[in-house]
């Protein structure tokens, strides 16, 4: 049967929204379309353009300028704004797994972590090489504690792209948390091979040697990233901890005193000068150390338990039984204040 010639209106139509069409304005032209079959319910051409934009809008990427324009906005620190341009955008390009990653982000920033594992587990399958959103879906499945999920992300990612420096920092975190150290040690090794200015890779790296009980090895590590910056707070206090491991207490005073000259009230600088102090004998020196830590941190159950055993080197019972029963107040399950205390109530 051979169709009607069609009436003016409708060819304008027609024209109307192939041309639209071509400008990517997909919604607008099916409009047409459907006003098109609406006069005219057989009309063939409405019927395969309209195919035709169905197809394009499965697999079209939205164009770039816009995703800036989304990525600017996200950038302001404006999530709920740039939520809402990505649900704009979504409608004409449903396929744009750019648009997924960023609503993903929006939603992690939100602390909406099921939301922002769906959304860029969308935007994988839509690009499943896509490294981006593969490792900001590792650190979303890490925060919601699938730690081995995570770890997967981040394999998935270093083989497609092994010289991703944050990538290796992540996943060395989950192996020394893991306490599988040679693990941990590898992949901040390549951390800091791949940017060797990656100063969070060093601290872990030295974290890790000093796990290892590689004591030189973490000083040389804390000293490299001193170097790269001279106010790495935790750098000094942990290059102090190293070289009191390798019983270089002097230098570890010096350590733990840069690190307090840079934040007078760092508790756990404190504590750990004590630690040092106590043992050079400068018990005086150990006790205002300890009692500094206390006075930045009230709730230090550790600087407690270390104030009591200096008093009890002073041998005075009376005030270390009372530090060690404030350390246990704090912290209940405490096995060695607890230890402290029975042995010096033997003393009594």
């Amino acid at each position: 049967m051979v169709e009607k010639k069609v009436s003016l209106k409708t060819q304008r139509l027609l024209d109307r929204a192939k041309k639209i069409a071509k400008k990517g304005e997909y919604d607008e032209a099916e409009n047409l379309y459907q006003s098109v079959l609406k006069d005219a319910p057989n009309n063939s051409e409405a019927k395969k353009e309209l195919l035709l934009i169905e197809g394009s809008k499965k697999n079209i990427r939205a164009p770039r300028v816009e995703l800036q324009k989304i990525i600017s906005i996200y950038s302001e620190g404006n999530i709920k704004k740039t939520l809402k341009e990505v649900e704009k955008l979504n409608k004409k390009f449903p396929k744009e797994p750019v648009l997924f990653n960023i609503s993903g982000a929006c939603y992690k920033t939100l602390n909406k972590l099921e939301f922002a594992i769906n959304s860029f587990k969308k935007a994988l399958e839509i690009e499943p090489e896509y490294v981006e959103a593969e490792y900001n879906l590792g650190i979303a499945l890490r925060e919601s504690g699938q730690i081995d999920e995570a770890k997967k992300c981040y394999e998935n990612v270093l083989k497609i792209n092994h010289a991703y420096p944050n990538v290796h920092n992540n996943l060395g975190n989950i192996f020394l948390e893991l306490n599988e150290l040679a693990s941990a040690l590898n992949h901040f090794e390549w951390a800091v091979a791949y940017q060797p200015e990656f100063i969070t890779a060093y601290n872990n790296l030295g974290a890790t040697f000093l796990a290892l009980g590689r004591f030189e090895d973490a000083v040389k590590n804390y000293e490299t990233l001193i170097a790269l910056d001279p106010e790495a707070l935790e750098a000094y206090n942990n290059l102090g901890i190293a070289f009191h491991r390798l019983d270089k207490i002097n230098l570890a005073v010096d350590s733990y005193q840069k690190a307090i000259k840079l934040e007078s009230n760092y508790s756990l600088a404190h504590n750990n000068l004590g630690n040092a102090y106590r043992d050079l004998g400068e018990l005086g020196q150990a006790l205002k150390s300890y009692k500094k830590a206390i006075d930045t941190k009230p709730d230090y159950a550790e600087a407690h338990n270390n104030l009591g055993n200096v008093y009890k080197d002073m041998g005075k019972i009376d005030k270390s039984i009372e530090f060690y029963e404030k350390a246990i107040l704090l912290k209940p399950e405490y096995p060695e204040a607890q230890n402290n205390l029975d042995n010096t109530k033997s003393l009594k």
